[in-house]
C-alpha cells in the first residue's frame, strides 16, 4: 500500500499504525545505510530516524509546507543534515585535548568523581518523575533488552510502538535533564576541571 504525501502527515498526527509502518518499511533502509556507511551504529539508526521524522512532520504541518518531492526523499534529506551535524559534532569533541588528571595537584580526580556523582543524582531524581511505563521500557533498554523482548514484555501490538515509545520516553528524560539549571552548572564544572 502507498500513501500520497498529506495522507502521511495526516497518519502521523493521528498515530496511524499503518501509516508508520510504512514510513518504517520505505525510509527507514536508506537512514540505515547512511548512518552505518558513516560511522554511525544501529543505536544512532534508530535515534536519528526517530528525530528526522519528528523534525519532518513539525516542519510539514506548522508551517503548512507542500512537498515538491516525495515525504521518503524529504525524510531522507532531513536525516542527511541532522547526521553531517552529529559528525561535526562529534569530530570536535574527539579533538579536545584533555589534561592528564595526574598531573594536577589538589585531588582533581575526586573533584570529577563527585562532580560525576551529582549528575548521576539529577538524572536519577528525572528518571524517578517519569510514567512508571517509561521507567520501565528505558531500564530495559539501559539493561540491553532487544526491541523484540521490550515490546513482548510491555503488551506491544508491534516492535515500532516499542521502538516510539522508548524514543518519547529518552527523549523526555533528557529534556527534562537538559533543561535542569542545576544540571548545566554541575557538567560546566566537571568541564573546568578536565
Amino acid at each position: 500500500m502507498s500513501y500520497s504525501n498529506d495522507e502521511i502527515i495526516n497518519g502521523i498526527r493521528n498515530k496511524d499504525d499503518g501509516v508508520f509502518q510504512f514510513i518504517y518499511n520505505s525510509c527507514y533502509p536508506d537512514i540505515r545505510r547512511l548512518v552505518l556507511h558513516n560511522s554511525g551504529s544501529e543505536e544512532d539508526v534508530e535515534d536519528l530516524f526517530h528525530d528526522s521524522l519528528l523534525i519532518s512532520y513539525n516542519k510539514l504541518s506548522m508551517s503548512g509546507l507542500k512537498l515538491k518531492c516525495s515525504f521518503r526523499t524529504y525524510l531522507y534529506s532531513v536525516a542527511r543534515l541532522l547526521w553531517m551535524k552529529e559528525l561535526r559534532s562529534r569530530r570536535r569533541k574527539d579533538q579536545q585535548v584533555y589534561n592528564d588528571p595526574d598531573s594536577h595537584p589538589g585531588g582533581i580526580k575526586n573533584s570529577i568523581e563527585k562532580l560525576e556523582a551529582a549528575k548521576m543524582k539529577i538524572y536519577e531524581k528525572h528518571f524517578r518523575e517519569l510514567s512508571k511505563e517509561c521507567q520501565k521500557v528505558l531500564f530495559m533498554y539501559f539493561e540491553n533488552a532487544s526491541m523484540e523482548e521490550i515490546c513482548d514484555e510491555m503488551g506491544y501490538k508491534n516492535v515500532q510502538i516499542a521502538k516510539d515509545k522508548k524514543y518519547r520516553c529518552k527523549k523526555s528524560l533528557i529534556t527534562r535533564i537538559a533543561n535542569n539549571p542545576e544540571y548545566k552548572k554541575v557538567s560546566d564544572e566537571v568541564y573546568l576541571v578536565s
